[in-house]
């Protein structure tokens, strides 16, 4: 991230540009508490996933051993303990069951919230990117009025051709071309975590049915 617009240069904005930069800056903290609450969010749900998934791997090795003495029932005709482990075993695999759906339904939750921060994470990194990009503007505008170029700044045709095959910007002499290019940049980004977020609402919607439908 480009640094901060030094503040001496924005010392005469006007009315309209004092208000614009007020609001980004509202944005900026708005956009924060956001990001915080889906932070704690994720810290109050990230566990759940692993829980039940140790959960599930202790029902799955249950159900070995049931099955196994289904088999040793089964071989040695005791009808009596047959049944008793058949039912067990029956049981055994509706409680898997719901716990894979209530694990699925747990990481799912875990992955559309990491996408959600990652979104407002960047949302906020847009409206940062923005406030300085804003300022950038006001700061030219203050330095063409305030700094006269100088002889080499007019420059020629050579001198300029120069410039720019050393990679100078004749047309960003103060260097204020890297906001413009990092607001976009972040914009870009910020598009792209909305498409994984989508992506991850949709799998959680499937994820939250199938739960559901396996409570009933």
């Amino acid at each position: 991230m480009p640094g901060q617009v030094e503040d001496k240069y924005l010392v005469e904005k006007n009315e309209n540009e004092s208000a614009l930069i007020k609001q980004i800056e509202q944005k900026i903290i708005d956009k924060n508490k956001e990001k915080q609450i889906v932070e704690k969010k994720l810290k109050e749900i990230s566990n759940s996933p692993e829980q039940t998934e140790t959960e599930l791997k202790l029902l799955k090795k249950e159900n070995g051993l049931l099955k196994d003495q289904v088999d040793f029932y089964t071989k040695t005709k005791d009808a009596v303990n047959l049944e008793s482990r058949q039912a067990a075993l029956k049981e055994n695999e509706i409680a898997i069951s719901k716990k894979t759906a209530q694990f699925n339904y747990q990481h799912a939750e875990k992955e559309m919230t990491v996408a959600e921060l990652e979104v407002k994470t960047n949302e906020l990194s847009v409206e940062i990117a923005r406030l300085n990009f804003e300022k950038s503007k006001i700061a030219t505008v203050y330095r063409d009025k305030h700094e006269p170029a100088t002889p080499e700044e007019k420059g020629n045709f050579f001198t300029n051709f120069l410039k720019k095959f050393k990679k100078d910007d004749p047309q960003d002499k103060y260097g204020y071309k890297k906001y413009d290019e990092y607001y976009k940049k972040q914009h870009e980004t910020l598009a792209k975590s909305a498409g994984k977020l989508k992506e991850a609402e949709t799998k959680f919607q499937d994820a939250k049915a199938k739960y559901q439908e396996s409570n009933k």
